[in-house]
């Protein structure tokens, strides 16, 4: 994918292959910034495929380590004037679902950054999270909450994966027995025998015998009042709720939401 904020300077290293179209989209925020990014170590064919070295997480593009630049300028996350824009590139890559980022003292060269995608998390030197510098992490963490619609749109952010990553079990529905359905003959009606026939309420066959349209609210809520009075008339239907699994999942699934939309 041609651009004009990204340059390769990897032709000479092993992980020579260009960026996947997933992360250049990803990373399509870096203009508003006004900042270009150079690779010097880009993708890789994945295990057996070809030459490769370290993790996956640069195979097939999925990956780059970089330098970005500003007015022709190359920036470094050491300097306090720079940091603030890695902080924003950062916390808007976390947004577009972009997932590892790698930086600080002693990780690869000064000013340099990992980004892509891969198991979630930052890192410092020797590939440690614990060596991942303070401002790496509190900007990692503070973009995880920032999706917008256009991320769930080209697919760099799935809103349905992230809440059920967050509910443990199964939330497909249990099956449930089917009633038995009785049939009748089109030309004959069921007959119920007076003894079977249930005890209806005088309140509820006056609500059913009268035109529903001259009812107002307070005269059907007066009715329910006198039906409460008069205690139970018959069984309740049986119905089937969610099992006790679900109920906890179902309640999980809606705290998760609200987290998101906080």
């Amino acid at each position: 994918m041609a651009t004009d904020w990204l340059r390769y300077a990897n032709q000479n290293a092993t992980r020579r292959l260009p960026l996947n179209d997933r992360l250049v989209n990803a990373l399509g925020f870096l203009p508003e910034l006004g900042v270009t990014m150079e690779v010097f170590s880009g993708g890789q064919p994945g295990k057996g495929e070809g030459p490769r070295v370290g993790s996956t997480r640069h195979d097939h593009g999925n990956a780059a380590d970089v330098f970005f630049y500003k007015d022709g300028r190359r920036l470094n996350w050491a300097s306090e004037a720079d940091r603030p824009l890695f902080e924003e590139i950062v916390r808007r890559g976390r947004a577009a679902g972009v997932s590892g980022f790698g930086a600080g003292d002693g990780y690869m060269q000064p000013g340099s950054m990992h980004i892509g995608f891969g198991s979630p998390g930052v890192w410092g030197a020797g590939g440690r999270g614990a060596a991942a510098p303070s401002w790496l992490r509190a900007a990692y963490e503070g973009g995880a909450a920032s999706p917008t619609l256009a991320n769930v749109q080209n697919k760099t952010f799935d809103p349905v994966g992230e809440v059920m990553a967050a509910v443990p079990g199964s939330m497909a529905p249990q099956p449930r027995p089917n009633p038995p359905v009785a049939s009748f003959p089109s030309s004959t009606a069921p007959t119920v025998p007076a003894s079977t026939q249930p005890n209806i309420p005088a309140a509820v066959q006056a609500v059913a015998g009268a035109p529903t349209t001259s009812k107002s609210a307070n005269d059907v809520f007066g009715m329910l009042a006198m039906m409460g009075n008069q205690g139970p008339q018959f069984s309740p239907v049986q119905t089937m709720g969610p099992s006790p699994e679900q109920a906890t999942g179902l309640l999980q699934l809606v705290q998760a939401l609200k987290s998101r939309i906080a």
